[in-house]
């Protein structure tokens, strides 16, 4: 009896299904499988299918564009550009870089060139760390106050002569010039005064580099034409080097000189450089001075050489007189320290990149997503006085 009233209260298998269909039947809910048509069962699976779809390709197209952002934004910024022993540079540390000084340049009325700028501005990154690094055993390191007087130098109006002004109005129009210098440029304080740092430690090694150069000197007196190398640079002739060369051979030094030459600063425009220290133009050394290794004569007094192609010009020499020794001249001493400072970071770059305690690292992948970066966030300033452009 008691068996009987269990199954009568809570019925068998059979009976608990029948109550759940009923219970789904009752509450709206969907047929059981066996109940559906075909149709209905062949419409139900295409649904499915077609929500798999549409979840795979959101899946394709969420994967795509995280996958484009991390190549094109998230991954070259951090990407290894270079090292100096223990500090290293990010591509990111890179545009950042050619932003600041992009940022100066503008100011200045001049340009960035990106098509050959990224990598020298690496290379020029790389000298930088390796002269800070180095800048207190040479005795080169700026301190505090002189960078701080720098930027009075700069920043800071002069008094005129006789008239007395007051230091706190002076104080203020520094600092007045200076932020909007900084505002111009978008530039920080401190970034600023990193690139002032920079100067006067260069600045200093090229003052101690030219204290060391003798006052007695092996010199040659020359004369030249210079064609540019650009033939799109202002001034410069349609003559090639050979026809300059022809005329050369019928008319005088100083009349072909005066109409084809563009003077860099180091001759006049009849083409007079004058007299030439050994290494103040290490391009041209081997006509001036010979080159034993390379099998070389040095030009005799009243030869003039063929065209010769250096890194900032084409040139064609005279040899007026020489060698002998003499003083050397203020604004060749000049250019012996400048080229004594240069040599200096190329071979510290040589020696590091031998040793391996320089390294760098700039695919053109690389290099045309630095030029985008930079061109994309150009500063719109210019020059005081100047036209807006």
């Amino acid at each position: 009896m008691a068996l009987a009233r269990l199954t009568g209260r809570f019925g068998g298998p059979r009976g608990r299904a029948s109550r759940r269909r009923q219970a789904r039947a009752g509450s709206g809910g969907e047929p059981d499988v066996e109940a559906r048509s075909p149709a209905e069962r062949r419409e139900r699976r295409r649904r499915y299918f077609s929500a798999g779809i549409g979840a795979f390709l959101l899946l394709v197209v969420v994967g795509v564009v995280v996958y484009g952002y991390f190549w094109e934004f998230y991954r070259p910024p951090r990407v290894w550009a270079g090292s100096v022993n223990s500090v290293e540079f990010t591509m990111g540390d890179l545009v950042q870089r050619i932003r600041v000084l992009q940022g100066v340049n503008r100011y200045q009325g001049g340009r960035v060139d990106l098509s050959r700028v990224p990598f020298e501005y690496l290379q020029e990154l790389v000298n930088v760390e390796i002269l800070r690094q180095q800048a207190t055993s040479l005795g080169v390191k700026p301190s505090e106050e002189g960078i701080e007087g720098a930027l009075r130098r700069q920043f800071e109006p002069t008094a005129p002569e006789g008239q007395e002004v007051d230091p706190g109005q002076l104080d203020r129009e520094f600092r007045n010039n200076y932020q909007t210098f900084l505002t111009a440029t978008g530039l920080t304080d401190s970034e600023y005064r990193v690139i002032v740092e920079e100067d006067l430690t260069e600045f200093g090694l090229f003052l101690k580099l030219g204290d060391e150069i003798e006052n007695s000197q092996e010199h040659v007196e020359v004369r030249w034409i210079r064609l540019p190398v650009d033939p799109s640079e202002a001034g410069a002739s349609d003559l090639q080097p050979d026809q300059v060369v022809q005329r050369l051979e019928v008319e005088p030094f100083e009349v072909v000189a005066r109409e084809v030459s563009r003077p860099a600063g180091y001759s006049d425009a009849s083409g007079n450089v004058g007299w030439v220290p050994r290494g103040a133009f290490p391009n041209l050394d081997r006509l001036l001075f010979g080159d034993e290794e390379r099998g070389t004569v040095a030009l005799n007094p009243g030869e003039t050489s063929s065209p010769l192609y250096a890194r900032d010009g084409i040139f064609i020499i005279q040899m007026l007189s020489g060698p002998g020794e003499r003083d050397i001249e203020e604004h060749m001493r000049f250019k012996l320290a400048q080229e004594l400072t240069q040599a200096w970071k190329d071979e510290a770059l040589r020696e590091g990149a031998d040793n391996g305690t320089v390294q760098m690292h700039l695919n053109s992948k690389l290099y045309d997503w630095v030029a985008d970066q930079v061109a994309v966030t150009a500063p719109r300033v210019q020059a005081p006085g100047q036209p807006a452009r």
